[in-house]
């Protein structure tokens, strides 16, 4: 949280500039992610990871998992780059490029679990992860109070954290 903060004070990673807005805004977010990664799961994807959340929390909280955060943004990738240092996340991997460049890499190997926070609206999220995890994978996105049209076949999980209220939607593949 103090990396978060300090690094918020100089680029735009997140809106929280308080320990207090990140753990309400960001980090409740995140726990309800951990919860939702299948047991047993080798590879998680955090698309569009920004400041790193969800991603880093999953990484912390589940070493087990080879943690892949998505950010084509310079500055956040650096920030990404500079959390795995400080933390000493050997099993995170920040890499700064796009969705579409990553899965068009000709040794591009899917993951267990991909999810993504903000990015795109839920929906949406669901129809682009599925080139990105393998079968019997999870997709993973997080819903506001405001709940979208969903595919027959996603789960819609709300969760209360914290001061944060949302959903868990996922699709199991």
């Amino acid at each position: 949280m103090a990396l978060l903060l300090d690094w918020a004070a100089r680029i735009n990673l997140t809106g929280a500039r308080t320990a207090e807005e990140i753990v309400d805004d960001h980090l409740a977010d995140a726990l309800a992610v951990v919860s939702a990664v299948p047991a047993g799961a080798r590879s998680l994807i955090d698309v569009g990871s920004g400041a790193g959340l969800p991603g880093v929390v999953v990484s912390i909280l589940r070493p087990e998992l080879e943690c892949t955060l998505l950010e084509p943004r310079a500055k956040r990738w650096a920030f990404l780059r500079e959390v795995r240092r400080a933390l000493g996340l050997e099993h995170l991997t920040p890499l700064q490029e796009r969705l579409e460049a990553h899965v068009a890499h000709d040794d591009f190997v899917s993951y267990a679990v991909a999810v993504s926070r903000a990015t795109w609206a839920p929906a949406e999220w669901l129809k682009r992860a599925v080139p990105l995890v393998e079968p019997g994978g999870r997709v993973i996105a997080l819903e506001g109070q405001e709940q979208g049209e969903l595919p027959p076949e996603a789960t819609r999980t709300p969760y209360q954290l914290a001061r944060r209220t949302g959903s868990l939607v996922t699709l199991d593949l």
